[in-house]
């Protein structure tokens, strides 16, 4: 009968963590040749939206080393509608805080930063959106990022 019991309870607690984290609507990423992020690499991620009536979160995911020699970094963020309208907006991205300890989760080499794009989001056209990620720093190379992506999470009703 103990023996039941802890099974059952050994098997609730593999299933909790186990649908543990976080479901999106939509997450890309794209890996960066050599780990350098240059000019011409600008990462694109198609979404096809259909339901108009719901609210997303739109979130950046990037991965970058521990020795990354910048606190920060500016993205120009590239967002087309299914009409063709293109908008363009540029984001700081704080990487660190100001004594350098670094945000997002960390191992002894990268770091997993994921940061808000835009909250509360409602696109009130159907069709696919298309979300483009420029490096805008003032080098071209910009070296010790392994990856970028987007998550589109969408709230609950």
């Amino acid at each position: 009968m103990l023996n039941r019991i802890f099974i059952a309870l050994l098997v609730s607690v593999m299933l909790l963590f186990s649908s543990c984290g976080k479901e999106y609507f939509f997450s890309a990423t794209t890996e960066l040749p050599q780990q350098i992020w240059t000019y011409k690499n600008t990462p694109e991620f198609s979404v096809t939206i259909e339901n108009t009536d719901a609210v997303y979160n739109l979130l950046l995911d990037i991965t970058h080393r521990t020795d990354f020699p910048y606190q920060n970094i500016y993205l120009k963020f590239h967002a087309t509608d299914p009409a063709g309208v293109q908008t363009v907006t540029i984001i700081p991205l704080n990487f660190a805080n100001k004594a350098g300890v670094w945000y997002g989760d960390c191992d002894s080499e990268w770091c997993q930063l994921e940061g808000f794009l835009q909250k509360n989001l409602k696109l009130s056209t159907k069709g696919t959106y298309l979300f483009k990620l420029e490096q805008f720093m003032r080098i071209d190379d910009l070296s010790g990022i392994k990856a970028v992506g987007i998550k589109l999470e969408q709230q609950p009703s």
